[in-house]
Order: structure tokens, then sequence, then C-alpha cells
């Protein structure tokens, strides 16, 4: 079943362009595919983050629900990887 629910993996602050650790969950307003990155507002300031999952169950994120946040913008991750630049994904 298709969601609006995501699961992403921040970059590692320590080892740029790397990503991983904990999933985090969010709803997207745009369509995503596992891997691309996006920019994932968190409580200390928006993120870079890898998609690791798409349409992610609503019984998986039964409890945190009302606490997801909103995905708007998918970065281009070829430039992003070659040259640090963030420029968002037309």
């Amino acid at each position: 079943m298709k969601t609006n629910i995501i699961s992403v993996k921040y970059e590692d602050k320590f080892m740029p362009k790397t990503f991983g650790g904990k999933a985090y969950s969010y709803y997207s307003a745009i369509e995503l595919e596992v891997g691309d990155l996006v920019i994932a507002p968190t409580s200390s300031g928006d993120k870079i983050a890898r998609v690791s999952e798409i349409n992610v169950p609503e019984e998986k994120i039964a409890t945190i629900k009302p606490y997801l946040k909103l995905i708007t913008d998918k970065i281009d991750k070829n430039t992003y990887l070659q040259t640090n630049e963030v420029l968002k994904a037309a």
C-alpha cells in the first residue's frame, strides 16, 4: 500500500556524505525514491538525510504519528556528492 510516510537516515556529522544510524520517519509532500537526498527538519535545524524506506505502513509509526514532520525539499544528489553544494531538485 502506498503512503506518504518515509524513513530517512541523517548525514554523519563526522563523516560528511555518509548516512547511517537510526532511521527517522517523516511525511513527504513530494514523490521520493530510496536513495534520494532530502532536507529534513529536526529540532536542531535542518539536516541533510538519505531516504532509506518509502511507503512506511502507518501501523509501524502509530505511536509517533502525531509528531511526524514534513519533508518538502529534495536536493540534487549528484551535485551535492561531487561539490557539497545544496541545490533543490526541480
